[in-house]
């Protein structure tokens, strides 16, 4: 085996057994698992960090952060946990434009966020509140992201693919949310146990979205 091949290998069983732990296991060991799994990533982003990618391992540095909040800490850190969300997002928004100067995806990003946060208030009225807020606009720029990254890969596609299991990840976690309050989705009703099937759900793509865009890391020069 190539040197370079060893510490991507070494790394990806690593996750894998992380991932095995953190859905299977219960209490402070599948937290303990989730976030040294989240900053395992990042450090292996780091140690591929040129700068040409360097926005790329900021965002992973903020991802980080988030999962502090939402992970580590207790629920009253959401929003927190959100805004650095908001920040991981923005810096890949930031690395994409740099890459590849189109101002009508910037301008596209400005006017759907601004549509989403109308429909949201539309939608919850009473309830629409700052976690929802930092929310949707998050939402709207990683959808876009998504779109650009996919535009741009040509033959890489771990950073797109990592993005869009991102995205799956957060509305599985979204709906999560929404059955708390926000939307009508009842216990016992079919999209319920969808989304509650006895395992975190959200993470069965959250951490595969991570460690593919860590990995992407060693492939941008």
């Amino acid at each position: 085996m190539r040197k370079r091949h060893v510490l991507p290998a070494v790394f990806i069983v690593a996750e894998a057994i992380l991932y095995y732990l953190l859905l299977t296991a219960g209490g402070n060991a599948q937290v303990v698992s989730m976030f040294l799994s989240v900053v395992l990533c990042f450090v292996f982003a780091l140690l591929h960090t040129r700068k040409s990618n360097a926005l790329r391992t900021a965002a992973l540095a903020f991802t980080v952060c988030a999962d502090w909040c939402l992970v580590v800490c207790s629920l009253a850190q959401q929003l927190y946990g959100m805004v650095f969300f908001l920040g991981t997002q923005t810096l890949y928004a930031l690395y994409l434009y740099r890459k590849g100067r189109r101002k009508s995806l910037a301008l596209t990003r400005i006017v759907l966020i601004a549509a989403i946060e109308a429909v949201a208030y539309f939608v919850l009225g009473s309830k629409m509140d700052p976690l929802a807020a930092v929310s949707v606009a998050y939402y709207a720029i990683l959808f876009v992201n998504i779109i650009d990254t996919f535009t741009q890969a040509g033959k890489d596609l771990l950073f797109p693919i990592g993005l869009l299991l991102f995205l799956l990840c957060d509305t599985v976690v979204g709906l999560q949310v929404a059955a708390g309050g926000y939307l009508p989705i009842t216990e016992g009703s079919w999209l319920y146990r969808i989304l509650f099937p006895g395992f975190n759900l959200a993470w069965v793509f959250y951490l595969p979205s991570q460690v593919l865009i860590a990995l992407s890391q060693q492939r941008r020069r």
